[in-house]
């Protein structure tokens, strides 16, 4: 036994430096501002936390936040959670598959890239995955006939959901498995009530945050057609079933070198597990799969690699019974010198393999992990800038990405969306605008872009600049232009549909320049394009995969641009592109300026 303790306790030790050594030095990623802002105002209506409402994890760091700031209260209920989960996986899976089997998985679970990266962060995962370790060791003692087994397990899964809702799709079907294992019927009438008066408790505080059931029923609707309409089809656009495999089986284990071979011993693992016919897996099996099945058909696979965190459990578990397979078949044997000496050696192996996985990720994760350790995140050193140089009048116009960014770190700067704030001020030049935006700009505040970032994030705030809008850059839209849109390396555009129409201030210019652009994957390879201003009429030709630029003389006084292409296009309905965008397209527009010539 005290072997045994020592065993876990050096695992968690090494774990444990793992995940400190890249602990956050701020805020990053666009949940963690929305959590932030919750521990000092709980307000789910206004996404403070994000739906859907999260109400035991923002209890708990209210509770932290007496004795720090929110941040700092949320990094350090991530820490424990980490390695504390870290304990409670090993305890559940030496319950399904043994003491040997269960630190190697532990050890791949918590060295994993998905876990590195998500663990520590100031948001909900690091505890959520803590409580569904604790939930899954509960649900696989079931059968065991001891007294308060399934109400305790009942108690977990509860809280386990009452901390992350979305970890429900993962928690009830293993707790229905649970359910049937147990003995008597008097086992599953305490589980399911204590497991109703449980969720009870939490959720009538979320309710009564929203503002009541009818409150409540409308939010949680709306969220869920949001869901619907853009993680389940949106954000699938132009993307295979394959890569969306990949991404939620995977792109959570690392690269191809380091998730293949996991992978397959997972595979071989399952082989066994089935031979071996071991029920007690059988609650964390059905919650990982169902999980896994809902997540890649319906989830947004931009953050497939966050999301895949409650199916990876499974996959770990899989992996080190194959690992330790010839541990435990040694440990059949007599307890002869040889047979003694084979087990180190083989035990040896084990822990070589998961090390040289973990050091493997850690390789993989590191230009992340270090960059958010050692420096500001490129939102806050954006923020930070703007704080530094930028007046109180100034009018703040964002990236969607990055609203939950301007309401923590520039809550007393006046900020409103770019297609919004154009259409406010497009025609007041003299009030000064400030572009805060996901992508490359004027002054730019930059991490290493590399294959880790691009895989394990979902690719936003590596790059995020800061840039003033110029007078002659000022116009409103009127109708038929879609929202900003930009790429990392600061490539910025507006869709526009059928007709679009622009309104110009009056700046004394004699010129403006239009710029228009058709993407390489753009369906029309020639779009002619009518311009007029003020009853005169030009056209420019616009080609797929280049640009267009059209120098137009401008009347005395504010001006009125219509622009009418000749040809539309629908994304959704191009055959073979895999496209959700149900938007009436025709060309970009890349930029609008206003010059003087004499």
């Amino acid at each position: 036994m005290r072997l045994s303790r020592l065993k876990i306790v050096l695992a968690a030790a090494a774990i444990a430096v793992l995940h400190l050594a890249s602990l956050p030095r701020t805020i990053w990623e666009y949940d963690e501002s929305l959590f932030a802002l919750a521990v000092e105002s709980y307000r789910p209506l206004l996404h403070h936390p994000p739906p859907p409402g999260y109400p035991l994890y923002i209890a708990l760091a209210k509770l932290a936040a007496l004795f720090t700031d929110p941040f700092r209260a949320l990094i350090a209920i991530s820490v424990v959670a980490t390695i504390a989960g870290f304990v409670f996986w090993v305890l559940a899976f030496r319950t399904i598959a043994g003491e040997n089997a269960a630190i190697i998985a532990a050890l791949l679970l918590f060295s994993s890239p998905s876990v590195l990266i998500s663990g520590v962060l100031p948001q909900s995962d690091a505890g959520a995955l803590a409580l569904f370790a604790a939930a899954a060791w509960a649900c696989s003692i079931q059968g065991a006939g001891r007294r308060g087994q399934a109400e305790l397990a009942a108690l977990l899964c509860a809280l386990c959901i009452g901390w992350r809702l979305q970890f429900s799709i993962a928690v009830v079907p293993m707790f229905l498995v649970a359910l049937m294992l147990m003995k008597t019927w008097r086992d599953r009438l305490a589980a399911t009530t204590v497991f109703g008066v449980a969720c009870l408790a939490w959720l009538v505080p979320l309710v009564a945050a929203t503002g009541g059931p009818e409150s409540y029923w409308k939010w949680l609707s709306g969220q869920a057609a949001y869901y619907a309409a853009h993680d389940a089809d949106l954000s699938r656009s132009g993307l295979s079933t394959s890569h969306i495999a990949l991404r939620f089986v995977a792109h959570p284990w690392g690269p191809k070198w380091l998730s293949l071979p996991l992978l397959a011993l997972a595979a071989g693992g399952a082989v066994y597990a089935t031979l071996k016919r071991n029920a007690r897996i059988l609650p964390l099996a059905a919650g990982c799969l169902v999980y896994l099945t809902f997540a890649a058909t319906t989830m947004d696979p931009a953050d497939a690699v966050r999301y895949a965190i409650p199916s990876l459990p499974l996959l770990a578990l899989l992996a080190g019974m194959m690992v330790t397979l010839p541990l435990e078949r040694l440990t059949t044997q007599t307890n002869d010198a040889s047979a003694i000496r084979s087990g180190w050696l083989t035990a040896g192996a084990a822990v070589a393999v998961a090390l040289l996985y973990a050091a493997g990720s850690y390789r993989y994760a590191s230009p992340v992990l270090r960059a958010r350790a050692t420096s500001d995140s490129p939102p806050v050193a954006a923020a930070n800038w703007i704080r530094a140089n930028a007046s109180k009048d100034t009018v703040l116009l964002y990236d969607l990405p990055l609203g939950p960014h301007v309401q923590f770190l520039l809550r007393d700067w006046k900020a409103m969306r770019v297609d919004a704030g154009m259409a406010a001020y497009g025609d007041q030049p003299d009030v000064p605008l400030l572009l805060y935006a996901d992508g490359e700009g004027e002054r730019t505040f930059r991490w290493p872009d590399t294959d880790a970032y691009r895989k394990l994030t979902r690719r936003h705030y590596g790059a995020v600049s800061v840039t003033a809008i110029r007078r002659t850059q000022r116009y409103r839209a009127v109708e038929g232009v879609s929202a900003p849109e930009r790429t990392r390396d600061g490539l910025a555009w507006r869709w526009l549909g059928a007709r679009a129409i622009l309104e110009l201030p009056d700046l004394g210019a004699n010129r403006v320049r239009l710029t228009f652009r058709a993407p390489p994957e753009c369906p029309i390879a020639e779009n002619r394009v009518r311009v007029e201003i003020h009853g005169r009429t030009t056209f420019v030709t616009v080609q797929r995969n280049a640009s267009s630029t059209l120098v137009l003389p401008l009347p005395p006084g504010p001006a009125r641009i219509t622009i009418t292409p000749e040809q539309t296009f629908v994304p959704a309905n191009v055959p073979g592109a895999r496209n959700r965008d149900k938007r009436t397209l025709s060309v970009m527009l890349t930029g609008v300026e206003q010059s003087s010539v004499p």
